[in-house]
């Protein structure tokens, strides 16, 4: 006689995979949200204190690579400007005007935006000087 699984212990077995499957993934799927919130927070508050320090040194900014090195898949870098986008839309934007860095946040940009307001991520205007 040949020793298997009977179809009954299979099924069973399925059964017991899918329902692991339908709690673990979800789960999976919110701590890759909650790592870009984290990571995403932190690089908005290093490039708020970068350029703040940068400008006190050398009292202009010309670039804001010039303060901080970003990463350009994550951050959108312009001259004074870089963006974080979410779903084709603006989240983050921090701008150096004058003498002033501007952070704006749209909550309405995507989950990650949300997260980041409830974290804490405000609208915020801090001078240079």
């Amino acid at each position: 006689m040949k020793k298997g699984f009977s179809l009954i212990e299979l099924i069973f077995a399925i059964v017991i995979i899918g329902i692991i499957a339908t709690v673990g993934i979800p789960k999976l799927l919110s701590l890759n949200t909650k790592a870009s919130v984290s990571t995403i927070s932190q690089d908005a508050n290093s490039i708020l204190s970068s350029v703040q320090s940068y400008y006190i040194v050398n009292k202009k900014i010309d670039k804001i690579t010039d303060a901080i090195s970003l990463n350009s898949s994550v951050w959108n870098i312009e001259d004074k400007t870089v963006k974080y986008m979410e779903n084709g839309k603006e989240c983050i934007n921090i701008t150096v005007v004058n003498d002033t860095v501007v952070l704006t946040i749209d909550a309405n940009a995507g989950s990650i935006c949300k997260e980041l307001k409830a974290k804490g991520i405000n609208n915020t205007t801090l001078p240079l000087n």
